[in-house]
């Protein structure tokens, strides 16, 4: 796999990566543990600053390691990790490591973020309107904190 150099990307912009709609990876950890899970669904709700809308379920292994550090990475991946993103998607991170199927986490965003990915945004999770009116556990907006480009 490549490993290009990554570089600050002001994060008013890195709705342009969003925009287009591609399966992004979403990052999290908490005290030791770790998860990625695959991410179809998303859009750019504000700009700056930069709001993404999204649904992480109560039921996913992400949704307590989100909720409990109140924080993820929203990872655009390359089309040659095309197949590891399918991998990632058809498992549990309950018992699979899923970032050995992709690569360190980068150092330059302080969070887990994947190595080979094109794009990265460190967000913090808002909580969730449609937990308070559904019950369910969820949250439904990311505020990006800092962002990185190759």
């Amino acid at each position: 796999m490549k490993t290009d150099k990554k570089r600050d990307f002001p994060v008013s912009d890195i709705r342009r990566f969003l925009e287009p709609g591609p399966v992004v990876l979403v990052s999290s950890a908490f005290k030791g543990e770790r998860n990625i899970m695959t991410m179809g669904w998303h859009m750019v709700m504000e700009f700056t600053p930069s709001l993404v809308g999204c649904i992480i379920a109560g039921g996913n292994h992400s949704y307590e390691l989100v909720s409990r550090s109140g924080e993820c990475v929203i990872n655009v991946p390359e089309v040659h990790l095309a197949a590891a993103v399918a991998k990632i998607g058809n498992c549990s991170g309950a018992d699979t490591d899923k970032f050995e199927r992709t690569r360190p986490p980068r150092r330059n965003i302080p969070r887990p973020s994947i190595t080979a990915a094109m794009a990265c945004s460190w967000c913090r999770a808002r909580a969730s309107t449609c937990a308070a009116i559904s019950g369910w556990g969820c949250f439904d907006g990311f505020q990006s904190v800092r962002s990185t480009i190759c």
